[in-house]
């Protein structure tokens, strides 16, 4: 009874020393815990269209490929030799591929698709500036190869710590980077663009960031992934400040501005009547501007005369008779005949 009462003691005090010992190295203290302990070696994600892995040792030598889309795929199987080199000729190597496929050819939003390196968190580093070294020798090739793609790095502090769980690092980027993607895209400098709206949401069971922005006269819609951060969804509209409309193309058109009254899309300032008629043609002469209202302006028929019958004669009756103001009319005699007679 002694015995087992022994080896039950010591099979105890082996429990609890090796639960100390798990327990100091699962502490808050140790990078384990948080997920961000570094490897032996390190992961790159090279995101156009087509997904690329790329796995380098400490000394920064690629040592395997993997695509993770069927775009992926059909790269790295036409891209035997890779083991062994550098990781930024590797990386110049499937950016010319890539090229070579076509993937490039199609645009986002009007301009040449981003190119993303994500440097998966915990990754052993060869130098203290890996990604930029990185970042560097694929904006070499693309200008080499004539393409303006904008170059993207997400590397750990481009991590949403929130989303972190279960002692593994966060899978989702952060809204400022996946701001800086959408912008990067659409090639519209941070200090010109107003962001309206921002979500982080689900879609179809993808995680993206829904964003709204403004700038230069345009509304942005981009839908960024949250995990890889290329640019799933994009497009922008032209909006006139002035009237408070939006135009559906990005290039404003004035040509089809009617300034003419006709408002028939032509703007034609021949087709503006300024005449009484309203005819359709200018025309300042046939403005009757006297009495008779004859569509002739004709001072001559203008009668200033007293007996109005059309004819201006000041000598046809030199006298004032037919104007009485006794019985209507202007007659100054003592007669009151109707005839200005101051003979009587």
């Amino acid at each position: 009874m002694k015995l087992r009462r022994k080896i039950f003691a010591a099979v105890s005090s082996l429990a609890i020393f090796t639960a100390a010992l798990l327990t100091g190295c699962g502490s808050p203290e140790t990078p384990a815990a948080e997920g961000a302990a570094l490897k032996e070696t390190g992961t790159l994600m090279l995101s156009v269209n087509p997904e690329i892995q790329i796995d380098y040792n400490k000394e920064g030598k690629v040592i395997a490929l993997a695509g993770q889309n069927e775009e992926g795929k059909g790269i790295v199987e036409a891209y035997p030799d890779y083991i062994g080199k550098n990781c930024d000729v590797v990386l110049r190597d499937l950016v010319e591929k890539i090229n070579e496929a076509g993937y490039f050819v199609e645009d986002i939003d009007g301009n040449e698709k981003n190119i993303v390196l994500q440097l998966e968190p915990g990754s052993v580093l060869p130098s203290d500036h890996f990604l930029a070294d990185m970042s560097a020798s694929t904006q070499a090739v693309v200008k080499e190869i004539s393409l303006s793609s904008g170059i993207v790095t997400i590397d750990g502090d481009d991590y949403d710590p929130a989303y972190a769980k279960g002692g593994e690092p966060s899978p989702y980027i952060t809204l400022e980077k996946a701001q800086e993607i959408a912008l990067t895209q659409a090639n519209v400098p941070a200090e010109d663009a107003v962001f309206d709206d921002k979500e982080f949401d689900h879609d179809d069971g993808t995680p993206v960031f829904e964003l709204e922005f403004t700038a230069n006269g345009n509304e942005y819609e981009y839908d960024v992934h949250a995990a890889t951060g290329k640019v799933v969804k994009a497009g922008h509209k032209a909006v006139d400040a002035q009237a408070g409309q939006q135009q559906t193309s990005s290039s404003g058109d004035y040509n089809d501005t009617d300034y003419g009254p006709n408002n028939d899309g032509v703007t034609d300032y021949n087709d503006t009547d300024y005449g009484p008629n309203n005819d359709g043609v200018t025309d300042y002469n046939d403005t009757d501007y006297g009495p008779n209202n004859d569509g002739v302006t004709d001072y001559n028929d203008t009668d200033y005369g007293p007996n109005n019958d059309g004819v201006t004669d000041y000598s046809g009756a030199t006298h004032y008779g037919d104007t009485n103001y006794d019985d209507g009319g202007s007659d100054y005699s003592d007669n009151d005949d109707g005839d200005s007679d101051y003979d009587g």
